[in-house]
């Protein structure tokens, strides 16, 4: 079953009200179901404390309390690269799109 962002607003909203009553745990999943990223294995991503730090994807899983991991990761503690300005792209991927442009001629 796929949530919507609106109707997980509509939920989150009701359980605030007081209007139903639901535990963490069924909050939580959820939460979970309502994820939805845009990454796939051997996309970049940035991680570390100021997010510079350039780790290629190469597992997407769960984690035991059933939040999303990248990489052992939690993941909402990186950028997905492909997603940022290209201003904001590391040096390395950069010069790995400037090659392909230039095979491609």
């Amino acid at each position: 079953m796929k949530i919507t962002k609106r109707q997980l607003r509509r939920i989150i909203n009701l359980v605030n009200e007081g209007k139903i009553k639901i535990t963490k745990r069924q909050l939580r999943q959820i939460i979970v179901e309502a994820i939805d990223l845009d990454l796939k294995k051997g996309d970049v991503i940035l991680t570390g404390r100021f997010k510079n730090k350039r780790v290629v994807v190469k597992d997407i899983g769960v984690d035991d309390l059933g939040q999303p991991t990248v990489n052992s990761l939690k993941a909402l503690s990186f950028r997905i690269e492909k997603l940022l300005p290209k201003s904001k792209w590391s040096k390395k991927s950069l010069e790995e799109e400037e090659d392909e442009t230039t095979e491609k001629d």
